[in-house]
């Protein structure tokens, strides 16, 4: 019995081969172009304008100074800090006007015309004393005691009266003064305590707006680095996907046909029945049988006969002597 060819079942059929070795290039071309890794990478979004915006005026506020970044938009540090720059106008108001000195912070906030109102009191009160004086000359001079000692310790008694009602009374316009300047004083240090926290408090708010419109362009501009990044994937990918699809469409078919080096052909059932029949009878003596021999075709020759089937032949049943 004939045996088959070398390298029968192993190689595709001739008609499939020119796929094959296109597929082949083509993983080839695949493997030796450049990949772009870093258009695959994930990446992040940096800071946008509104944020470095926000970040700046909260330094401001707190007198860091200038914010200081290297190109990859990393604070490395600050430059011109002034302190407390939010604050630093109402400390200067309060150091300029001497609000916090007890002896001479309340003396702006006196009366521009407490003098005059001091001076037009007391006057009104000697003018009134004057009078009294008079009085008690007045009645010395009815009486016939004018100039005597009764008349004497009267109007001793009276000016001491007097001059201490003159005394108390000076005394009470100036602490009055006193104690409405040191009101406004005080007043004056809320105040301006007041309009540093509102002012902080507006910046704030401020910073706040900036940094909430710093934090959508930044989700923004994330998701176009998202994009960009699964882009580039798809693209590097999707050459590859295509010469497997090529390939399974291939390996398919190859395996499907004769001679296919996934699924080697196999003889029909009908065809293994023949060619084992035929064997088995020659293995019997029937090839040697003279009227076989007599009644064989013409051109065939007696002898050892024997049947197979050569897939390359186009499945023609050969003989063979």
């Amino acid at each position: 019995m004939a045996t088959m060819p070398a390298g029968f079942g192993l190689l595709p059929s001739a008609s499939l081969q020119p796929y094959g070795s296109e597929i082949l290039k083509a993983g080839i071309g695949q493997l030796g172009t450049p990949i772009n890794v870093g258009a695959m990478l994930p990446k992040v979004a940096g800071k946008t304008a509104f944020q470095q915006r926000g970040d700046q005026r909260l330094a401001d506020m707190y007198g860091m100074g200038d914010i200081q970044r290297d190109a990859s938009g990393q604070v490395t540090g600050f430059t011109g800090g002034t302190g407390i720059a939010s604050y630093q106008p109402y400390l200067d108001q309060i150091s300029q006007q001497n609000l916090l000195d007890p002896a001479t912070g309340y003396q702006q906030f006196m009366s521009p015309y407490q003098k005059e109102i001091i001076d037009t009191t007391m006057q009104e009160y000697d003018i009134q004393a004057g009078k009294g004086r008079q009085q008690i000359r007045d009645n010395a001079m009815n009486v016939g005691a004018f100039g005597g000692a009764r008349q004497g310790v009267e109007m001793a008694e009276y000016q001491t009266g007097s001059d201490r009602n003159r005394a108390a009374l000076l005394a009470g316009l100036y602490g009055q003064g006193y104690n409405q300047a040191l009101a406004q004083q005080q007043q004056q240090l809320g105040n301006l305590q007041q309009m540093g926290t509102y002012t902080t408090g507006l910046e704030q708010q401020g910073i706040g707006s900036l940094q909430a419109l710093g934090a959508e362009d930044q989700a923004l501009e994330q998701q176009k680095l998202n994009q960009l990044a699964l882009g580039a994937q798809q693209g590097y990918q999707l050459p590859m996907q295509r010469m497997t699809d090529v390939a399974n469409i291939y390996g398919t078919i190859a395996g499907a046909m004769p001679g296919s080096p996934t699924q080697p052909f196999q003889p029909t059932p009908l065809a293994t029945g023949i060619g084992g029949g035929l064997s088995a009878a020659y293995m019997l003596g029937l090839g040697r049988d003279n009227t076989q021999a007599a009644a064989a075709p013409q051109g065939y020759a007696t002898g050892n006969y024997s049947r197979s089937y050569n897939p390359g032949a186009g499945g023609v049943v050969q003989h063979q002597f």
